[in-house]
């Protein structure tokens, strides 16, 4: 029984072997941070995400100036105030700080919301490039290039001059400045400058 087993194993294996030989896996990566930065629809997007940014950047700090103001006010003449006057500023300006920190929350949700919207069209585009340029070439997988625990030092492994190609651009040269650093993969934050409370 012991023998049948171990003569049922090998056939399987060698079969699987076969199958293997005949067709061999064949696998590239993407380095998807490079492709990006040369995609001029992608460039064109930066630029709106980065006006948009600002808009909301300023539409802050004037709520910031507005709130700052109050809180000056409050600190200069609180004392010589009517109390009903008083206790009407502090609470301004402690509606103001609640209001500006959800302004903020919410302005943070709809840079990420709107970065979505603009790169999710230039995904799609590199995805079904990327697909084509896949099959024309034979490879069963592409990977991220950032997923890769090690570099192959094979460069026909890499697909991103081809995907560029497929796509009607001249591929640039690969320098710092056209592979940023995938850590920090967002600078368009609305951030407040400082937050007033009255004491």
């Amino acid at each position: 029984m012991k023998n049948l087993q171990s003569i049922v194993c090998a056939v399987l294996l060698f079969i699987a072997l076969e199958s293997f030989a005949q067709n061999p896996v064949k696998i590239g990566y993407f380095d998807y941070s490079y492709v990006i930065t040369q995609l001029p629809e992608a460039k064109a997007a930066d630029a709106d995400l980065k006006a948009y940014t600002e808009k909301l950047q300023k539409d802050l700090q004037a709520k910031e100036s507005e709130l700052r103001a109050k809180y000056e006010r409050y600190m200069k003449e609180g004392e010589k105030m009517a109390a009903p006057t008083r206790e009407a500023l502090e609470k301004e300006i402690q509606t103001g700080q609640q209001n500006l920190q959800e302004f903020q929350q919410k302005a943070e949700a709809d840079v990420a919301k709107k970065q979505e919207t603009l790169l999710r069209p230039i995904n799609d585009k590199l995805e079904k490039t990327l697909k084509e340029v896949a099959k024309e070439n034979g490879f069963t997988y592409v990977l991220r290039k950032e997923a890769l625990l090690y570099e192959p030092e094979d460069p026909t492994l890499d697909v991103s001059v081809l995907v560029l190609k497929k796509m009607g651009i001249t591929p640039a040269p690969a320098t710092k400045d056209t592979k940023p650093n995938t850590n920090n993969t967002n600078n368009n934050t609305v951030k407040p400058n400082t937050t007033t409370k009255p004491r």
